[in-house]
């Protein structure tokens, strides 16, 4: 059983090695030639970006989860973990709300500029940040509560 485990384990690996090395290259792809730096490209390099750091903190996470950790790492790997969970879907609500809005108010040009991506892109960063912080308190007081009924026996 042991084996299959690390059978498992070496295939998640390389898994997430795999993305993380074409991810990289479709980013330095997109980052370097001059005709690939269109709007929906720029949407692409973020979710590009998105999958490079949700792997690198997973591949961390799945290393780091059998370890002891104080309740502050306890509470800073939930977190993380949320927003990596839910990031690249985000990126792709973010080019959604971009193509929407560009289809349906087509007149006006402001919809078409880089700036309107920019913003789009940051909303969706910022967003998910805030949405993330209720996991922060809700896992501070499960732990404050286990740690007081742990003390009062």
């Amino acid at each position: 059983m042991a084996d299959l485990y690390k059978i498992f384990t070496i295939v998640q690996y390389c898994v997430y090695s795999v993305i993380l090395f074409i991810s990289v290259v479709y980013s330095i792809l997109i980052i370097c030639v001059r005709r690939f730096r269109h709007q929906n490209n720029i949407f692409i390099l973020n979710l590009c970006i998105t999958i490079i750091l949700t792997c690198i903190y997973f591949m961390i996470y799945f290393k780091a989860i059998y370890f002891d950790k104080s309740t502050a790492e306890c509470i800073l790997f939930h977190y993380t973990f949320n927003i990596a969970l839910v990031q690249i879907a985000y990126a792709f609500v973010a080019f959604t709300i971009h193509r929407f809005c560009s289809v349906v108010y087509n007149a006006n040009n402001f919809f078409k500029t880089k700036r309107w991506v920019m913003i789009c892109i940051s909303s969706q960063w910022i967003f998910q940040w805030i949405l993330s912080l209720p996991f922060v308190f809700v896992n501070y007081n499960e732990v404050k509560k286990r740690k007081h009924l742990l003390n009062r026996t």
